[in-house]
């Protein structure tokens, strides 16, 4: 019996990311599973697998008490969707991480500060205060903020994209005019080999969260420090500096994966 899959996605967000959900579904059907692209707010049924691009882990986890297995799943898009728990998660694994508060907790060490937005994603919803009076202005203005203490090294950080388990490729994003090295911000990007430490908390994360594929992002300072853990991580970087097929090495992933 064929397996029907589905490509999930937010609406707003597919507009942003045809190519990528088009190439994931035609790497689907070549692999012989009946597959489409699917938004969040127009599923009807229950596939056998989701490849999920959306941030609503309650939606993967309604998926999978009805028996779809969903990739990645309901716990790695709750933790890793909300910086609190990504950072929490580290703490208990022994992953450096800059320290952080929310609102009404005592600060980090500062000032400057970076305050962002708990769900936050692709640099949005992330500003810098220099004093007291400015982070309360932008507490005010970000969503369900986090405040943390800001890296030693701005304007500079190393995503490193896991598929499977493994460190499929490894990027140094670097901007000389913002504290922010996004590459969808007009960071500059370029390949890297990641260090040895960083290479030890990525086990760790990978063997707690088992995600099908992920970003893991690190700040630098005297040490690696983990940033975040992208669940549905950007892939624009990976083909514009390699010749990686990331929707066929994704799709190939699931496929195997499917009767586990």
């Amino acid at each position: 019996m064929t397996m029907e899959c589905w490509i999930l996605y937010d609406r707003a967000d597919l507009e942003h990311n045809l190519f990528f959900a088009e190439r994931l579904r035609d790497n689907g059907e070549r692999l012989g599973m009946r597959t489409r692209v699917v938004t969040t707010d127009s599923m009807d049924g229950c596939p056998d697998l989701v490849v999920s691009r959306a941030r609503d882990w309650h939606i993967s986890e309604k998926l999978e008490s009805m028996g779809t297995r969903v990739f990645n799943d309901s716990r790695t898009c709750r933790v890793c969707n909300d910086k609190l728990e990504t950072y929490r998660m580290a703490g208990r694994l022994g992953i450096p991480f800059l320290p952080c508060s929310v609102p009404g907790e005592d600060l980090p060490d500062g000032p400057p500060w970076v305050v962002k937005s708990r769900s936050g994603h692709g640099g949005g919803q992330v500003a810098m205060a220099g004093d007291r009076d400015e982070l309360e202005r932008i507490v005010d203005r970000i969503h369900d903020p986090v405040v943390q203490e800001a890296a030693p090294v701005l304007g500079r950080d190393m995503r490193a994209y896991v598929l499977d388990g493994e460190v499929l490729a490894c990027v140094m994003r670097s901007s000389e005019n913002d504290f922010r090295a996004n590459y969808s911000l007009g960071g500059k990007a370029e390949l890297c080999e990641p260090p040895e430490e960083c290479l030890g908390m990525i086990e760790k994360v990978v063997s707690e969260l088992h995600p099908a594929f992920v970003g893991v992002d690190f700040v630098f300072g005297d040490r690696p420090y983990l940033n975040e853990v992208e669940d549905v991580v950007g892939t624009r970087m990976l083909y514009s500096l390699t010749d990686l097929d990331t929707a066929r090495l994704l799709m190939e992933c699931v496929h195997s994966k499917r009767s586990l």
